[in-house]
């Protein structure tokens, strides 16, 4: 049995225009045994910091020798470089914006290149004798790199190229300024980074942060800017449907949410938001 190859893909096309199928063909062609997995599609166009925090949450639960393939690329045929790295056993290929700043953050670097001769990948990946459709545009669109230079770069990868041979490693690369928290008098200040699928609104706060000052999570009375949501819960359904709550969520953070509903829209926020945690005086 053929060796099977893990590689995700993580864009902001969406599902409703061929673009993630293009690529995943232009994969297939390169490597017939790659398992293509869709980390995810609908990144908010063109949101490096969301297309970071969802790579950032995702990426380190796959297993080791995972390709991952980041098109979260609003700099698309500019001069931005594109780059391919080993972090902690996983292999990146992306944009150089940004978007691989909670993975610098969180998985050690053992080796980065930025891609040279990009624009010639596509050509060179193809095997010999094969053609594409004849509606195929020529050559590498300067507005689709997806499809004419990172799955032709990833098939590459995922048939042994070493990452050292695409090009030299970059001088630095791009990270992103991610907001952290602060402490004001008793207590922390944060913001909004990200707002899930289910219109929760996911702050910078670690909940650790709490554990740190020695407090306890229902010692905390949280706000949404200026609007009181409550003590932190241990669950969505300690609320009823709904009501406003805050929870430590999966990922550590503290996380403003409505039970069977969206916080988004209940408080009329969004990324940006100022969360504030107080330390409670009178019970609840």
């Amino acid at each position: 049995m053929a060796e099977a190859h893990l590689v995700t893909l993580l864009t902001d096309f969406g599902t409703s225009s061929p673009y993630v199928a293009a690529m995943k063909g232009v994969i297939l062609r390169a490597c017939a045994t790659a398992q293509i997995v869709d980390l995810c599609h609908h990144v908010p166009a063109h949101d490096v910091l969301a297309g970071a925090f969802i790579l950032g949450q995702a990426a380190p639960y796959f297993p080791p020798e995972t390709l991952h393939v980041v098109v979260v690329d609003p700099g698309v045929g500019t001069d931005r470089a594109i780059l391919a790295g080993r972090f902690g056993g996983q292999t990146f290929c992306f944009p150089d914006n940004g978007v691989i700043t909670l993975i610098a953050e969180a998985m050690p670097l053992e080796e980065i290149a930025c891609v040279q001769e990009a624009a010639g990948i596509a050509a060179s990946q193809e095997p010999a004798g094969s053609a594409l459709p004849a509606a195929a545009p020529q050559g590498v669109s300067p507005t689709f790199h997806g499809r004419d230079i990172f799955a032709p770069l990833a098939g590459r990868l995922l048939n042994g190229q070493p990452i050292g041979e695409l090009g030299p490693p970059p001088q630095t690369y791009k990270l992103l300024e991610i907001p952290r928290p602060r402490q004001v008098g008793e207590g922390i200040v944060g913001q909004v980074i990200f707002v899930d699928g289910f219109g929760n609104l996911v702050s910078n706060i670690p909940a650790g942060l709490i554990d740190e000052r020695g407090l306890q999570a229902e010692d905390a009375e949280v706000y949404c800017g200026a609007t009181p949501v409550g003590r932190i819960r241990l669950t969505y359904g300690s609320v009823p449907v709904g009501r406003p709550l805050a929870v430590a969520n999966s990922m550590g953070l503290v996380e403003i949410a409505v039970n069977q509903g969206r916080a988004c829209e209940a408080f009329s926020a969004g990324v940006g938001a100022q969360v504030r945690l107080a330390v409670a005086r009178a019970a609840p």
